[in-house]
């Protein structure tokens, strides 16, 4: 009886120890097709893509981010509903449900144009990484994890 009693408490705790395992390191998958911007940062940090301490800039309105090819005449501009730089990773949003001119213009084209936003007909251009449902990646020089962000986004519609 006693075995049975001992085995019965070592099989509960193995459970709980492994449904405690699976609920703290599990993150949150999200669909990029219906999620919210702020659902697919919270997923990219909890990934460990985004740093906790990363303090985004808006792609936007800040200049270098877009390819001008009138000479200097669109240092940025609103190719996205909304964009954001974090720590070289970027991240661009479209809102499907409300589409917006930037929606029309640019993200409706995105695959017909290979990943690339085109921006005033092609007076200025982005060129993505890869995009999935209503969002794009990119990355500034330097980010370190591109291979493992992009097959990790690439994949999120398929899990």
């Amino acid at each position: 009886m006693k075995k049975t009693v001992k085995r019965t408490i070592c099989s509960l705790l193995a459970l709980l120890l492994v449904c405690g395992l699976a609920a703290c390191g599990g993150t949150k998958s999200v669909d990029p097709k219906t999620c919210t911007y702020d659902e697919m940062v919270d997923y990219l940090t909890a990934k460990g893509y985004i740093s906790k301490d990363a303090v985004p800039v808006d792609m936007l309105t800040t200049e270098g981010y877009l390819t001008d090819n009138t000479g200097g005449d669109i240092p940025y501009g609103p190719f996205a509903d909304k964009a954001q730089d974090y720590d070289g990773l970027w991240l661009m949003w479209w809102d499907a449900a409300t589409p917006s001119e930037a929606y029309t213009n640019c993200f409706q084209n995105l695959a017909m144009n290979e990943g690339v936003i085109v921006y005033m007909g092609g007076a200025a251009v982005l060129e993505t990484a890869a995009y999935n449902g209503s969002f794009a990646l990119a990355f500034g020089e330097g980010y370190a994890q591109k291979e493992a962000v992009t097959a990790d986004f690439q994949a999120l519609s398929q899990k």
